[in-house]
């Protein structure tokens, strides 16, 4: 048993998890921390970084520490990554785990604003190739590394629009006066950083770094009763996953357990893409 549990260990390395504030990062954070990493929590307010890595420090003593990172902003990037190797003097796990929802979000595909458009590729996709292009020039030099980047079913797989089928605006707990539905940007980003993974793996294998996505399926957040039961009668687990659900797959990418494994879309979706 111990042997089983060394392969998963993280003692010793530094992970850093952008979009780590959020309702999956968050939990990542925790489960990163509980197998000895150290964490930095990155997303764009730093104070509620350094908040919540001192509320998870208490609750389960592992070292965590909060910076602020807007990923549309390449200088702050680059500053941030610097910081980071000079502090740290070394980076062995990027987890991405960013999604921006822009005014206009919701809106129909015929009327979607361009301005939305871009910024939701920009922010999911650009920001993953600015902090990726940083990542490397910490993990390339030391002939190691893990970049774990988080997709979406929708980036493998189209909406099944069905589902979205009696959502109204006032029922929309994310808000922007439409009903609940995927946007065509979202599923543009998500399968971009699929193709994002594989190229890097590709490109970066030989030196020993690895490059992986990790998709997870629909979480439940309190989302409208008729959506919720339309999405758990589509899932052959017959249930939307739970924010942790997702915590032993990072782990396990970031770890020695997955030290062959690059180049790979690992799906926790309780078998929405499996029909």
């Amino acid at each position: 048993m111990s042997e089983a549990r060394d392969i998963f260990d993280l003692s010793g390395r530094v992970v850093l998890i952008v979009g780590g504030a959020g309702g999956i990062g968050r939990r990542m954070a925790a489960a990163i921390a509980r197998a000895g990493a150290q964490v930095l929590i990155a997303d764009q307010d730093s104070g509620r970084c350094q908040e919540l890595a001192r509320a998870i420090a208490d609750e389960i003593g592992g070292r965590l520490a909060g910076l602020a990172m807007d990923v549309t902003q390449e200088a702050g990037v680059v500053q941030a990554f610097a910081g980071l190797g000079q502090e740290y003097g070394r980076l062995d796990g990027l987890v991405y785990n960013v999604m921006a929802k822009p005014s206009g979000y919701y809106r129909p595909f015929d009327q979607y604003p361009w301005e939305t458009w871009r910024r939701v590729l920009e922010t999911n996709l650009g920001g993953a190739f600015l902090c990726c292009r940083e990542a490397g020039k910490l993990m390339l030099p030391a002939g190691q590394g893990s970049v774990v980047l988080t997709a979406s079913v929708y980036g493998v797989v189209a909406p099944d629009q069905r589902i979205y089928e009696g959502s109204t605006s006032a029922g929309n707990i994310y808000g922007g006066g439409d009903p609940l539905s995927c946007p065509a940007a979202y599923s543009a980003s998500k399968g971009g950083l699929i193709a994002l993974a594989r190229h890097l793996a590709a490109l970066w294998g030989p030196a020993g770094v690895r490059v992986n996505c990790l998709t997870p399926g629909g979480v439940y957040d309190g989302q409208e009763e008729a959506f919720h039961q339309a999405y758990q009668a589509r899932t052959p687990l017959g249930r939307m996953a739970a924010f942790t659900d997702f915590d032993g797959a990072a782990v396990f990418l970031l770890s020695e357990a997955a030290a062959y494994m690059t180049g790979v879309n690992l799906v926790v979706d309780g078998g929405w893409t499996a029909w």
